[in-house]
């Protein structure tokens, strides 16, 4: 099915007010607990997909996600990504994070767990202590708008970002036009290589419903899904640390 572009207008007059959380005061999340995108480059070439699920364990919220992406050319695959990845957040921060990648053949793997000094990492990126409140670049979260610092969570290497809040603008999704408001990473160090920006774009309930950014000269989109799709089982490694 053809698709059309992602953004359907310029910015439109300031007036979503604040974002509120619509079913936590932590956190907003999807209705049904699940979240997902289909991903397309040059605006409607299919790539794959990009599914979260969100689990309740007492006061932990658990979120597990799943991406799948692939380029075809000739009926040779020219490009391929998998990524899972598993993270347990309390008290508004996170607490465990697991990921496992493969970008294209390269491996990539991340663990992490609160201690009493901040996030203990290791991982492909290292080991270290992040900041207790670093916020990984899985999206949904829309704290990461104010965000100075990601963890990265292919190579498991923290960036310096700057956020821009670029206003107000209608975004199309499957389930139609939502107002939202746009925001930019701009990737100041350890950008991942093939993009140092990335537009994030949340609903006026703080609900993540779209991303973009460009690599190797090539527009990839996110595109919300009407109906969303759990993700598969993550692999027995990475399913938890």
């Amino acid at each position: 099915m053809h698709r059309r572009h992602l953004i359907l207008s310029a910015p439109i007059a300031m007036g979503l007010g604040f974002l509120l959380p619509r079913r936590s005061a932590a956190f907003t999340l999807p209705e049904t607990d699940t979240l997902s995108f289909s991903v397309f480059r040059k605006n409607d070439s299919p790539m794959g997909y990009h599914r979260l699920r969100f689990l309740r364990d007492g006061d932990r919220l658990i979120m597990e996600k799943e991406i799948n992406l692939e380029v075809s050319l000739a009926f040779v695959t020219a490009y391929s990504y998998r990524h899972h990845n598993r993270e347990v957040w309390q008290g508004g921060r996170l607490v465990e994070i697991e990921t496992r990648t493969n970008d294209d053949g390269d491996d990539y793997w991340l663990r992490a767990k609160a201690g009493p000094d901040g996030l203990m990492v290791d991982g492909s990126g290292g080991s270290y202590v992040a900041p207790a409140d670093i916020i990984p670049t899985s999206y949904w979260n829309s704290a990461i708008t104010s965000a100075t610092q990601l963890l990265d969570t292919q190579r498991g290497l923290i960036m310096d970002v700057r956020m821009e809040d670029k206003g107000a603008v209608m975004l199309e999704t499957e389930a139609g036009t939502l107002r939202t408001r746009q925001h930019t990473i701009n990737i100041l160090t350890n950008p991942p290589g093939r993009t140092n920006q990335i537009d994030l774009w949340y609903d006026d309930t703080s609900q993540w419903v779209g991303l973009a950014f460009e690599a190797k000269g090539q527009k990839i989109t996110y595109v919300m899904d009407s109906r969303a799709i759990p993700p598969e089982p993550a692999p027995q490694s990475a399913a938890r640390l």
